[in-house]
């Protein structure tokens, strides 16, 4: 198990990425991935949570689009099977849809200060929080009250904890989105686009505080269902 006192970067797995981004994911962090529907979102968070599962440190997964069955489900699709930490009780993973209801604003204005109050309360007992994803939370809050969340998850990672939240492109404002990427240690934005008549995934990484040398600022990407992340060699000047 892996000493969190000593702990700096957390490795993916995944040697290419890896060297990517300058050895893994710095620890602690807090981790804000952006990008539209179909871009990799969940699958490169499930990427950096499989990583410090690996190292020993326990997580738990707050999803808003998936049940806690799907969810697993979804990272054994993606290459990258979270089944096994699950079992063992590593990986905790709470789904926000309740069975047989709809998504209305009451329902999803009470789901901020319940996520608040499980980080606060559990704080102790993980060492990663993922938040996958913040986009049916984030276009039904007030501004200034999603703010003051992120604020929140600042003061987690500043007791020593990884936080990893997606967020669909667009869905706050230019202007408060900007603020919550300044409170955020590392900002991915992802994208897609056609590349020598192949479509893939961008990830453009806008800043990774932490990282102990320089790190590739873009990557291009397919989810391989047999390999996980897999990155396609093909010269980004063409884009």
């Amino acid at each position: 198990m892996a000493e969190r006192n000593k702990l700096e970067i957390i490795p993916t797995g995944n040697e290419e990425f890896d060297i990517k981004i300058a050895g893994g994911l710095p620890f602690p962090s807090l981790v804000f991935i952006e990008g539209p529907h179909g871009t990799g979102k969940t699958a490169l968070s499930q990427l950096f949570l499989r990583g410090a599962l690996r190292l020993g440190l326990r997580g738990v997964a707050l999803v808003s689009e998936a049940t806690i069955k799907g969810y697993i489900e979804k990272s054994k699709a993606a290459g990258l099977d979270l089944t096994d930490y699950f079992l063992s009780g590593r990986l905790d993973v709470y789904s926000m849809q309740a069975p047989g209801s709809k998504w209305s604003k009451e329902r999803i204005k009470k789901l901020l200060p319940l996520v608040e109050s499980f980080i606060a309360r559990n704080s102790a007992r993980y060492d990663v929080f993922l938040i996958d994803s913040l986009s049916h939370i984030a276009i039904n809050s007030p501004i200034t009250r999603l703010l003051e969340f992120f604020s929140i998850l600042r003061r987690t990672v500043d007791r020593g904890k990884l936080v990893i939240i997606t967020l669909h492109e667009g869905v706050m404002p230019e202007a408060a989105a900007t603020r919550a990427r300044a409170i955020c240690d590392g900002y991915l934005k992802l994208s897609s686009a056609v590349l020598a008549g192949r479509s893939v995934n961008i990830l453009k990484i806008v800043k990774l505080k932490g990282a102990k040398t320089t790190f590739e600022s873009t990557i291009s990407f397919n989810v391989d269902p047999a390999f996980g992340i897999k990155l396609v060699p093909i010269a980004l000047a063409t884009v």
